[in-house]
């Protein structure tokens, strides 16, 4: 392990271990070598959760019990992105929970080097997040569906479509009451095909839903991930709860619409900006941006 790495993790440790911390976590995708994460884990007597992108990637023989493993979109981050993300996983995944103070170790992808530690009180955090990202989904919204999503809409961000810009919204959940509230602008083209071929969990979709969302509108995806439509308009008339950030446009404003008048979750892709922004009861939880440049110094 390079020295600046080793030297953030031993502080990362002490720092844990003084403020209480009862989480580690780690992007794992900056070490290169598995023997780095050995030497990470040494010494620990706290939970670990190791963020990643790689879909082989498996804890470190022997410290099963003390560490999991959270997917992360395969797209390119900032540092903040890498612990927004991997939070927001986390949360779904009931890895974190509200009062969890967490200590997260963060860099460049496969660059070897540790170089950014931040301390979270989840929960309370709100330059970061919002007051409910401990507990993100809706009721009916399995961690599955929202991970394949925030995975979609990253991609989208990130790369757009066929070279150009995209920009597209996602409703998760509560879907009888979103459709109450809203009204197709076009053909619905997942309209009368079985459910099975039309989840979004089935990777053969995925190609499929990057070129619906080209269209007008938001998809309305059903809690077991089953995608009800594509191009739909949403109608909710709700009184804003709090102002939006300024930058964000009519897109983001449907978004906290339906989320303030119904049990979803809304993530909407700015295409001017590539941000995946994730709304729940009307509020903006958290924006994930995309590095302005390919910089190592973008922060």
């Amino acid at each position: 392990m390079k020295p600046l790495s080793r030297s953030m993790v031993l502080h990362a440790h002490a720092i844990a271990r003084e403020v209480g911390a009862r989480v580690v976590l780690l992007y794992a995708d900056v070490l290169e070598e598995g023997a780095d994460l050995t030497d990470m884990l040494q010494g620990v007597d706290f939970r670990v959760i190791l963020a990643t992108k790689r879909a082989t990637f498996q804890v470190p023989e022997g410290w099963d019990e003390i560490c999991k493993i959270v997917r992360v979109p395969d797209v390119s981050m900032t540092r903040a992105g890498q612990i927004k993300v991997a939070t927001l996983v986390a949360s779904a995944e009931r890895l974190i929970k509200t009062g969890d103070r967490i200590v997260c170790l963060s860099g460049l992808d496969s660059s070897g080097l540790i170089d950014q530690i931040a301390v979270l009180d989840l929960g309370a955090e709100r330059e970061m997040f919002a007051d409910q990202t401990a507990d993100p989904l809706p009721a009916d919204v399995q961690p599955a569906v929202f991970e394949r999503v925030l995975m979609l809409a990253s991609e989208l961000g990130a790369e757009g479509r066929e070279g150009r810009p995209v920009g597209t919204l996602f409703i998760l959940g509560d879907s009888e009451n979103v459709l109450a509230q809203s009204r197709q602008l076009v053909f619905n083209p997942f309209q009368g095909y079985p459910e099975e071929q039309r989840n979004i969990l089935d990777t053969a979709l995925e190609e499929t839903i990057k070129e619906f969302s080209a269209i007008d509108g938001a998809f309305v995806v059903r809690g077991d991930g089953v995608v009800l439509c594509a191009g739909r308009y949403l109608a909710s008339r709700a009184a804003r709860v709090e102002p939006l950030p300024q930058g964000l446009g009519a897109r983001h404003e449907a978004a906290a619409g339906i989320t303030s008048t119904t049990d979803s979750l809304a993530l909407s892709v700015s295409q001017s900006t590539g941000t995946v922004s994730v709304f729940k009861r009307g509020r903006l939880l958290a924006d994930i941006q995309k590095p302005r440049t390919q910089r190592s110094d973008d922060l």
